[in-house]
């Protein structure tokens, strides 16, 4: 068994005035307040239209089972969306150092919002010129409206929160002193190992079950459907598949194709293997971010920790991680070696 290599030194902390990850943050929460301004915009246009009680639920058939006030539905409305903006905000920023997934919970949060909003707004107007709360109903259209408005508000989001430029190639190959499989001349090689992780899956199963009895006791249009988006994710992340060859090191789910995070060979100053504690090291499981340093946690043990050229560290747990480590440094070699 090879010897185990030394923790990699602390990297300086990720850069925070980056006026993309700026852009993304006010995206990710300012699409909140605007979003209630629209339902109460909305709200104020039909008022004189809408009767002394709300219909505020519908249930499985169409029709209406849950009702309040006009202030408490109002009220709802904006601490749930609020809720989510500050919710989404703080993700964004505590997963500034990785790129793709900032990016992707910046459109999230502009679709997320724009549910919740589109379907508050679609209550208002099935309450409106009803006379009795109790005969509203939720048309079909109306849902086809919000899920249209959901999918537009998504992609603007992922649009308007811009692809970040790639990082600048490392100058030099990794240090003489990493260790290093040996390759011939155009050899094809790769390496690839399954991870699976205990902690999630019961998670999102927890997440899932809460968010069902939510929708069962208090009304789906609560805290319910953020609980089901956030929970199935989790439940499906029972494990990965770790694979470093030419393209890098890629990180797929087991069971979906989808998302697939790959840190190229050019973003890799040096490859090693350590130790890592999931609580201690990165404060959880799953995607993490710490203070230099993010990472694919699925349980503790042996990881790959890849050193970038941003001054970061990326790690992933994963059995056999000083072969994968060994790997990358042969490979980023190659990368930086014309004719090699």
């Amino acid at each position: 068994m090879a010897p185990a290599s030394p923790a990699p030194a602390a990297h300086p902390p990720v850069e925070r005035s980056n006026p993309l990850h700026r852009r993304r943050l006010l995206l990710a929460s300012l699409t909140a307040p605007v979003t209630c301004a629209a339902v109460v915009g909305f709200y104020l246009r039909l008022r004189d239209r809408l009767p002394g009680r709300l219909a505020t639920h519908i249930g499985s058939g169409g029709g209406a089972d849950g009702f309040s006030g006009h202030g408490s539905f109002l009220a709802t409305g904006l601490v749930l969306l609020l809720g989510l903006g500050l919710l989404f905000g703080l993700l964004a920023h505590s997963v500034r150092a990785a790129s793709g997934l900032q990016r992707g919970l910046t459109a999230g949060g502009c679709a997320l919002h724009a549910l919740v909003g589109s379907l508050f707004v679609a209550l208002l107007f099935a309450n409106a010129d009803v006379t009795d709360p109790e005969t509203v109903r939720m048309t079909g259209w109306q849902i086809g409206i919000s899920l249209a408005v959901t999918a537009v508000a998504g992609g603007l989001g992922w649009l308007a929160a811009g692809a970040e430029p790639a990082a600048p190639p490392a100058d030099s190959p990794p240090p003489a002193e990493a260790a290093r499989l040996p390759l011939a001349k155009g050899e094809a090689v790769s390496w690839s190992r399954p991870v699976g992780s205990r902690v999630l899956p019961l998670a999102g199963l927890a997440t899932v079950a809460a968010g069902v009895v939510f929708g069962f006791t208090v009304g789906w249009g609560g805290v319910a459907v953020p609980l089901l988006i956030g929970g199935v994710p989790v439940a499906l992340l029972t494990g990965a598949r770790v694979t470093v060859d030419r393209r890098g090191l890629i990180v797929a789910p087991k069971l979906l194709p989808r998302p697939r995070l790959t840190v190229s060979l050019d973003r890799i100053v040096e490859a090693r293997h350590r130790e890592v504690d999931a609580m201690r090291d990165f404060g959880g499981w799953g995607y993490r971010v710490s203070r230099g340093a993010s990472g694919i946690i699925l349980r503790s043990g042996d990881a790959i920790s890849a050193r970038l050229t941003n001054g970061t560290e990326f790690a992933v747990t994963v059995d056999d991680a000083a072969t994968a480590a060994a790997l990358l440094n042969s490979l980023a070699d190659r990368e930086r070696t014309p004719g090699a």
